[in-house]
């Protein structure tokens, strides 16, 4: 696959392991580790992180909930989004660090392969993430999934961190320019 060709160049598989790390052994998560997250969180943004609102407390129970659950619900992604700059794609990516099995990465480049769509409208909705992470799961729940693609990015990108919901992002991010439509 051609969309593995140079991923040990991809500067962000370095820090990627270590946000991961941070909350491997992390049983319960403090205002502390939401407010230092959230920070390191924006070193893969674009933008610089505003807190929107002072919803802490909350945000760190609905944090400590994403570790445990399989799923968080709508009301508490919104909570988390209204105050992490009001942003999913931050939200999305703060819920993958610390629970990587269970939340892909969610933003623009990987909106753009699925739909060809990068408007934010589209891409802060919730319907709209939740309806992506079902596709994640779809995918690497795949009979063919682990030897054929899990496995074949781990040994490219020399993460051997990266989970099954970081790969298939990660091959999604990746080929945002060729889009679904032009894989399949």
């Amino acid at each position: 696959m051609h969309y593995f060709d140079n991923l040990d160049k991809y500067t962000y598989d370095k820090s990627y392991y270590y946000f991961i790390k941070y909350f491997e052994n992390k049983k319960v998560l403090s205002e502390e580790d939401l407010v230092i997250s959230a920070n390191f969180t924006y070193a893969w943004m674009p933008t610089i992180l505003n807190f929107k609102n002072t919803n802490f407390n909350e945000c760190v129970d609905i944090l400590n909930k994403s570790k445990q659950i399989d799923r968080l619900e709508k009301k508490d992604i919104e909570a988390l989004k209204s105050l992490i700059n009001n942003s999913l794609v931050g939200t999305s990516k703060l819920l993958h660090f610390i629970n990587p099995n269970k939340y892909a990465i969610w933003d623009s480049r990987v909106s753009k392969f699925l739909s060809g769509v990068t408007h934010k409208y589209f891409i802060e909705k919730t319907d709209v993430f939740f309806q992506y992470i079902d596709f994640c799961n779809e995918l690497i729940n795949h009979k063919n999934y682990e030897n054929e693609i899990h496995q074949v990015y781990l040994k490219k990108s020399n993460n051997q961190k990266a989970t099954k919901m970081k790969s298939i992002e990660q091959i999604m991010f990746l080929s945002s320019e060729d889009g679904l439509s032009n894989i399949i």
